[in-house]
């Protein structure tokens, strides 16, 4: 039998037709199997764009570090898409393993190092990861104000149930602002009572004051000059009581 390397690889470029680490594999051992290939090692890098070269994924590096190492020169993976989703991606692997005399095939048997099928796998997944692009922005103008198309919901903001003891946090910072609290001294009173933010981290001053510039009422927050910030409105009532 002859001995294969297996690499995987999956990310978000993969879109709506994503194949997993559980399907690549299954269709790349059921390929091996019956070309009488052993698979010594498997390279999986999960979450990896395919626009990084080889050598710049976790994975793909230990990849290339084997096959210059040893003896085995034969690559399997599940398409040419997970060599890369670019054609610099793509053919700087390619370019070496065929300099290198390795073998370089996709789970239905074609070698990928071939210079009409390279060019034509090449050129495809370059293309899939475009149309993946295009379709992602395009859903993103077609629900924008519609409802949340970008990022991560800030904290105490999320609409979820779930997060209803981050709502209760902020009104309790934005009534402890209104007392006259400072930033750093609300982030140092959450801190000593144990609350922490989403990701289990201690608030800080800036964290505190990304909060009530956010603020749900919507009012802008004024910088003072010694660094300070307080709230637009309080401060215009006070400077219209003096006035008076």
């Amino acid at each position: 039998m002859t001995k294969c390397y297996l690499y995987l690889r999956t990310s978000g470029d993969d879109g709506r037709d994503k194949a997993g680490l559980p399907v690549q594999r299954a269709d790349c051992t059921s390929f091996a199997a019956r070309s009488s290939l052993e698979i010594v090692t498997e390279f999986a890098d999960d979450g990896i764009t395919g626009k990084l070269p080889m050598h710049a994924r976790p994975q793909g590096k230990l990849l290339i570090a084997a096959l210059l190492a040893d003896g085995v020169k034969t690559v399997l993976t599940y398409d040419a898409k997970r060599i890369g989703r670019t054609q610099p991606a793509f053919w700087a692997f390619i370019g070496m393993c065929r300099d290198n005399g390795i073998t370089v095939l996709d789970a239905t048997g074609t070698n990928l190092g071939g210079s009409v099928m390279g060019g034509v796998n090449g050129m495809l997944a370059e293309m899939d990861r475009d149309a993946t692009v295009s379709r992602l922005a395009a859903g993103k103008r077609q629900w924008r104000g519609q409802k949340r198309v970008d990022g991560r919901w800030p904290y105490g903001e999320h609409p979820s149930h779930e997060y209803d003891g981050e709502r209760a946090v902020v009104s309790r910072i934005h009534q402890m602002h209104a007392k006259g609290m400072l930033g750093n001294q609300i982030a140092k009173t959450l801190n000593a009572e144990g609350i922490r933010t989403r990701y289990a981290c201690k608030f800080s001053r800036q964290s505190i004051y990304n909060i009530l510039e956010r603020g749900a009422n919507g009012q802008a927050t004024a910088v003072r000059s010694n660094g300070e910030r307080e709230d637009s409105t309080r401060e215009g009532s006070s400077k219209a009581a003096s006035e008076a």
